[in-house]
């Protein structure tokens, strides 16, 4: 039976993603894994169950590439699924299944780590974690029937603020212990060297400088500054 408390996590699982969280992936939208994972936290008050069911191995002609210029022949890799069950006390349990080709030169472990994501994030949809916006608001049959509700005007862009004012951000999410705000902070850097310096150089744990590493990489800014700046950081926190 459904707990007390089942109604407004559920709710506070369904929760809208910032826009700037969610991307594009083969004409899809796309919400990161770690996003994902932080909802699950917060909804939850970390009170959650993931396990790993099963891991197969598979050559059923799903996954192809290009087809070989010298055999003539249609690649089909073998692909690596993994299916897990989450669970939430007083909401039940889900189960989630995700699937990655196993790419020549790239690895079980790169295969793993991928499938074993896209089926945690599927079963946390299964639980309402950014349905609205991955499947309903993306424009299929059921968006059209919804009536829309359009503004006046967009809404205005937010204020720009100066390095010194996001620096004196970054310390307080940090001093707070405050992920979520540091995150939404990084998020909002963009391309801008000097603010993802900030970052780093305010980081107080090679966690979060992982989780910077990584995204620079996921917008193609990692660049040999601030990959030296990471080190740097990281041999200074050693060292404390």
């Amino acid at each position: 039976m459904p707990g007390p408390d089942s109604a407004a996590i559920t709710d506070r699982l369904m929760q809208p993603f910032s826009q700037n969280l969610i991307e594009r992936k083969n004409g899809m939208n796309f919400i990161p894994h770690e996003h994902v994972r932080e909802r699950l936290i917060e909804a939850t008050g970390n009170c959650f169950d993931w396990t790993i069911d099963q891991v197969h191995f598979r050559d059923d002609g799903v996954t192809r590439r290009a087809v070989n210029r010298e055999t003539g022949e249609v690649p089909r890799p073998w692909s690596m699924v993994v299916i897990g069950t989450l669970s939430i006390p007083g909401l039940g349990t889900r189960a989630g299944i995700g699937a990655h080709p196993l790419d020549e030169g790239s690895g079980e472990d790169a295969a793993y780590k991928s499938a074993e994501s896209d089926a945690f994030k599927r079963a946390a949809m299964a639980f309402g974690v950014g349905l609205q916006q991955l499947y309903i608001e993306r424009g299929g049959s059921q968006a059209s029937r919804r009536p829309q509700q359009r503004s006046a005007s967009p809404p205005a862009p937010p204020a720009p603020i100066s390095d010194e004012v996001f620096a004196d951000q970054v310390r307080k999410a940090i001093a707070s212990q405050d992920g979520a705000s540091f995150r939404r902070l990084a998020e909002t850097a963009g391309k801008q060297i000097p603010r993802w310096q900030i970052l780093i150089e305010e980081s107080g744990s090679t966690a979060a400088l992982d989780w910077i590493a990584k995204h620079l990489d996921r917008i193609n800014l990692a660049t040999a500054d601030l990959r030296a700046s990471l080190d740097a950081r990281r041999t200074s926190l050693a060292a404390a």
